[in-house]
């Protein structure tokens, strides 16, 4: 017998029914998201401009740090209590969008170059009043200034050490710029003895030279870790950093992976213009009293070293170790070693600006010597010290410090 087939008729109206079940389960979830995604949205919107506008009070602060002699800015150095509206109470609105509060204070660890900034933004405003949604973001960051040291030096030529001149050697402290205060600047300012061979022609708004000077007083002079930090990266992105690995790779004039601290600088090895770092050797910071010389690094200038058309080097040059100058080269700017200074010239060699020789190792000395009939001459310049253009004022922020802060 045939086995007899199953009627299949009425299966399309159950069908019908469980899919119109499942879809209205999907519509009643599409409903519900259509509820809740337009506030998510509206929640990231606020949140986002929220942190735009702790960004805009960041560099509302950078500009008034930047601009201390603007009736709006921020004096320096900076007062304990900062007054309004860096002070963290005052809303400053920024249209219908919302506004920020930002607070300015000293760095806890003292550095009088480096301050601590903390803006809150807030979207649309921070109005208890105001019975809106609102969102908040607080950004904190340290940022850093590199101090214009031609103003602050008491000299042409600071050693925080002895020095010895020998030769026809002219080092002359006259300022004539009221940008760098007035004239009262010696010729050389030492911590130990200045002693001069030869026809050494020392000269200055305060005198010719200053002998036996404190410690202290060679501290308006010391770049802090801070402005150390910022000068490297200004260097590297000069390409003109030299030393280990910071902030993305340091240039190593052999090609190696490996950084010595020593380097010469030459016709085969110049230099250009704007800010030279030379690093030690595990680009530490060197402190007033270094354990060893070990990290010290030690560059060398030689005839050569400045290959622009005029042969003159413009910027500043900081070494964190010993610097070494063997040839008659002509500087304008900041001459900026951690150890010694030496500088032999066998041509005629001019430093216009600034140098300075914090001799951290007390056994070094600083040494000035003209051979031959050339001569040396360091000269006071407070527009050449200060680098305009190469140098760049004002605050920035450290690299690694920003973070956004709950609260």
């Amino acid at each position: 017998m045939r086995a007899r087939h199953l009627d299949e008729q009425g299966v399309a109206l159950p069908m019908a029914l469980m899919s119109l079940a499942l879809l209205s389960t999907l519509l009643l979830a599409f409903a519900s998201l259509s509820l809740t995604e337009p506030l998510i949205a509206a929640n990231h919107l606020r949140g986002t401009q929220a942190r735009t506008l702790a960004e805009s009070g960041v560099e509302y602060a950078l500009w008034a740090l930047s601009n201390p002699d603007h009736p709006a800015g921020l004096p320096s150095p900076l007062p304990a209590v900062v007054a309004s509206p860096f002070d963290g109470r005052t809303f400053v609105a920024l249209g219908l969008t919302g506004g920020f509060t930002v607070t300015v204070a000293r760095h806890t660890g003292g550095d009088p170059n480096r301050r601590t900034v903390s803006a809150v933004g807030w979207s649309p405003t921070n109005s208890v009043l105001d019975t809106r949604p609102k969102a908040h973001r607080k950004v904190i960051l340290d940022v850093v200034t590199v101090p214009d040291l031609a103003a602050r030096a008491p000299c042409a030529l600071c050693v925080r050490g002895a020095l010895t001149a020998a030769g026809s050697v002219t080092i002359d402290g006259t300022n004539r710029d009221p940008a760098c205060g007035d004239d009262t600047k010696y010729g050389a300012f030492t911590g130990a003895t200045t002693t001069v061979t030869g026809p050494v022609a020392l000269s200055g708004g305060a005198g010719a030279s200053a002998e036996h000077q404190p410690a202290a007083a060679f501290e308006p002079l010391t770049l802090s870790p801070a402005a150390l930090e910022a000068l490297k990266t200004l260097a590297w992105r000069n390409g003109t950093y030299y030393g280990p690995g910071f902030p993305q790779g340091g240039t190593v004039s052999d090609g190696g992976s490996t950084w010595s601290g020593h380097i010469v600088f030459d016709a085969s090895n110049p230099v250009r213009d704007g800010v030279v770092f030379v690093d030690t050797t595990d680009g530490a910071i060197v402190g007033s009293d270094p354990a060893g010389g070990a990290t010290l690094a030690a560059a060398r200038l030689e005839a050569g070293a400045f290959p622009a058309r005029d042969g003159v080097f413009r910027g500043w040059i900081v070494v964190n170790g010993s610097l070494e100058i063997a040839a008659g080269l002509h500087v304008r700017g900041l001459v900026y070693a951690v150890d010694a200074l030496t500088y032999q010239a066998t041509g005629v060699g001019r430093i216009e600006g600034l140098a300075i020789s914090l001799n951290v190792r007390e056994a070094s000395a600083s040494t000035l010597e003209a051979a031959g009939e050339g001569g040396l001459a360091v000269q006071f310049d407070c527009g050449h010290a200060t680098a305009a253009g190469l140098v760049p004022r004002g605050f920035r922020p450290i690299p690694g410090t920003y973070r956004e802060d709950s609260d």
